[in-house]
């Protein structure tokens, strides 16, 4: 009776300390950036050592769900919510009455929409901003407009199609969920998102699927935008942040409005950055992911590798023509090799050059040499930059499933097998 007792009490003073550990985490030792009444963000270095060691040697294992299907298929709109004045929220299930499948936190799906007066479907991708296991699908996009120096050029055909026109009952053509921007599910190291702007929404995603499924993972939200106005999810991620002790968000406004309220509507006036991290943070030990605008994500992800953080721990999702040019590091040595690689010609603008083994794609490559190609999702899964395959072979991406006829390739991740050429 005194052993079970003495065992009861040791287990119950263990909890408490582990309790106060995770609290500790996040809470104690304030750096002052946060406004008072707001969780503090200084991290305890002894739990967040046991986290890394508990996470060591564990790698990305990320199974593509079943049930997903072949081509595109019939959903309708059922619900559609504004989460601010240009982003709006669309909530999509089967037409067909069928169940639909699971997907990994931060995949996409790609879409067709029939759009009046465009010639041609116009098919975009946007990633799922809900979690997974639902018997719906959720996206959320912002309009974009014209850009403010060129007020001329068209403004984002889906995008506002889907802000101004679409309606609920409407049927959209859709793919089945797929990107390899996913959350490794499999790790207990600590998670640092980075988002911007309307890159929010697979970070969103990640946060609610952690929620569900109860995880006691160490996250840290950093959300970059103008001001409130551009603010989406602001009440969602208020409640949730408050009710779950592992969970913390930091907002940053890089142009507050005057009614904006600093430790209220944001902590930090100014743009999300890698120095923030640092300041916040107490080492790089972490997984970090990221979504938003190519510079955005070019100034975090070149700030992350000079302060130590391997490639390995860093992921980003980009769609459209978002890239991240990465930053050779001070102490790479610059490679210069005199073997030309296999020539690769673009028939119909006349242009051919040699293959650089430092591109990451021939859609890559026809952009260095003002080929312009249409594309998507540049991941492979949306099928928009399709081109005509009239000479030689490509390669893909190892274990990468490819939708594609024979005599066409995707050009946004296929690489030359040899001299090549292409209609385009």
């Amino acid at each position: 009776m005194n052993v079970t007792y003495l065992l009861f009490t040791l287990g119950g003073i263990a909890l408490c300390v582990m309790a106060l550990a995770q609290f500790a985490f996040w809470s104690s030792q304030s750096l002052g950036l946060i406004a008072q009444n707001k969780k503090q963000f200084k991290l305890s270095q002894e739990l967040f050592r046991k986290q890394i060691e508990a996470a060591a040697n564990q790698t990305l294992d990320s199974p593509t769900p079943d049930g997903q299907w072949s081509g595109f298929r019939t959903f309708r709109v059922s619900r559609l919510i504004k989460e601010t004045n240009v982003c709006t929220s669309v909530y999509l299930t089967p037409d067909d009455g069928k169940p639909i499948p699971s997907f990994l936190p931060g995949q996409h799906l790609t879409f067709k929409f029939a759009i009046p007066g465009e010639p041609k479907p116009v098919v975009r991708c946007y990633s799922l901003s809900d979690r997974p296991d639902q018997d719906f699908y959720r996206i959320s996009v912002k309009a974009v407009p014209a850009p403010p120096d060129k007020p001329n050029l068209t403004p984002g055909r889906a995008s506002n199609f889907i802000n101004h026109v679409l309606m609920e009952g409407d049927k959209i053509e859709v793919k089945s969920p797929s990107g390899h921007f996913v959350l490794d599910d499999k790790s207990e190291a600590p998670i640092v998102l980075l988002g911007g702007g309307i890159g929010i929404t697979p970070m969103i995603s990640i946060i609610n699927h952690l929620i569900e499924t109860n995880s006691q993972r160490l996250v840290l939200l950093v959300y970059g935008v103008r001001n409130a106005a551009d603010h989406a999810f602001k009440s969602h991620l208020e409640q949730i942040s408050a009710a779950h002790e592992n969970l913390h968000v930091v907002n940053c406004y890089s142009h507050p409005n005057p009614t904006d309220v600093e430790g209220k509507d944001y902590q930090i006036g100014g743009f999300a950055s890698s120095n923030l991290l640092k300041k916040i943070l107490p080492n790089n030990q972490c997984q970090f992911y990221m979504c938003g605008p190519p510079p955005f994500m070019e100034s975090i992800y070149n700030g992350l590798l000079e302060w130590g953080v391997p490639e390995s721990r860093i992921f980003f999702e980009a769609f459209g023509p978002a890239s991240i040019g990465k930053k050779k590091k001070d102490n790479e040595p610059a490679t210069q090799s005199t073997e030309k690689g296999p020539a690769v010609k673009f028939a119909i603008s006349n242009v051919e050059a040699n293959w650089e083994s430092d591109c990451d794609s021939i859609l890559e490559m026809a952009e260095d040499n003002d080929v312009m190609i249409d594309s998507g999702c540049r991941a492979g899964s949306c099928g928009t930059c399709e081109t005509g395959l009239l000479k030689g072979k490509v390669r893909y991406p190892e274990n990468q499933i490819v939708d594609c006829p024979p005599g066409k390739c995707l050009v946004c991740i296929a690489k030359p097998d040899g001299p090549i050429e292409l209609d385009v």
